[in-house]
């Protein structure tokens, strides 16, 4: 086993880390594309790293990132929000609608703070696979807009923490891709703090169900945007984690485990755009689930917002 390593899946070493794709649509981006991921790595060295990550990938310009100390033995995510950029590819570079290309991220440990004394490297080939979702190849088999006033068979169900009656879901105009409106999941959490409990574990999801048509390939254009209530001194909500996950399964994870730490792990306030793979000819759910930190600092009751938009869904198929 390697000293240190980088991972892009939940699974565990020493099993092997699968082959991990990244999945992109050209479609309404702009002309410099951004490139965001979130990572995992390991320190497997008997003393303490300290740890940077960088890339490299014809015709891409990498950030290099410093990640700080990490102890003998232990793991920890990193969302690397807009890391590495590119122009964007045009339809022409994209016949029949796909085209696939590799980018190498590279992890590099150090044993001084200064990032001076280099140990260990690991490099992770990863693919890119572009889509144009508006190539006469595909098939557009669900388009979700919500510009007919509905929310178009989507649910929300409260996993962890919401005050009775949340989270809410409807459509809204705040913000939105299409004119005139987007979907708008609502959880809200009411608690009254004492010293000694002063944060919040909250978390919801956003589903609904699909039968994926009979064709090679399946796809997912999920475009997401969060939020929360900020009161800098006086309360505050952080972004931990956001899924994207067919049933149970989890195809895409953003951010970090739950923690308390006082941090956003999870670009808020920008719209996102995650495109996921999905089985053809079946009935599956698509979840998406958003986890956030109520934090209080003053004690009585307090009630905190945080929220989700989506729109433009689109299923696709080829």
């Amino acid at each position: 086993m390697s000293k240190i390593e980088l991972r892009l899946s939940d699974v565990e070493p020493p099993l092997p880390e699968p082959k991990r794709t990244i999945y992109r649509d050209i479609v309404n981006l702009p002309s410099t594309v951004k490139l965001g991921l979130t990572i995992r790595y390991f320190n497997h060295d008997d003393v303490d790293l300290y740890f940077q990550i960088t890339g490299s990938g014809t015709g891409y310009t990498f950030g290099t990132v410093n990640l700080g100390l990490l102890a003998s033995g232990a793991d920890a995510y990193q969302n690397l929000d807009e890391f590495a950029s590119r122009a964007k590819p045009s339809a022409s570079d994209l016949p029949d609608g796909e085209m696939e290309e590799n980018i190498t991220l590279i992890l590099k440990a150090y044993t001084d703070s200064g990032y001076s004394n280099l140990k260990w490297t690991y490099e992770r080939i990863v693919t890119v696979h572009w889509i144009n979702s508006t190539d006469a190849a595909f098939t557009v088999d669900e388009l979700d807009n919500f510009d007919d006033g509905t929310v178009q068979g989507w649910a929300a169900v409260m996993e962890q923490n919401n005050d009775i009656g949340f989270p809410t879901i409807a459509v809204a105009t705040d913000y939105v891709l299409s004119t005139q409106y987007s979907c708008k999941m609502t959880q809200q959490y009411t608690k009254d703090y004492t010293l000694s409990d002063l944060v919040a574990q909250v978390r919801s999801r956003l589903y609904k169900s699909f039968s994926t048509p009979n064709k090679t390939k399946v796809f997912a254009i999920i475009d997401v945007r969060i939020s929360g209530t900020f009161s800098a001194g006086t309360y505050e909500v952080y972004q931990k984690d956001l899924k994207i996950q067919k049933n149970s399964d989890v195809l895409v994870f953003l951010g970090r485990g739950y923690d308390t730490v006082l941090n956003d792990y999870v670009p808020k306030n920008k719209w996102m755009r995650i495109v996921v793979p999905l089985p053809a000819n079946t009935t599956i759910e698509l979840r998406i689930i958003q986890e956030v930190l109520y934090r209080s600092y003053y004690t009585g009751l307090q009630t905190f917002n945080a929220w989700l938009w989506l729109d433009d869904f689109k299923l696709l198929s080829k």
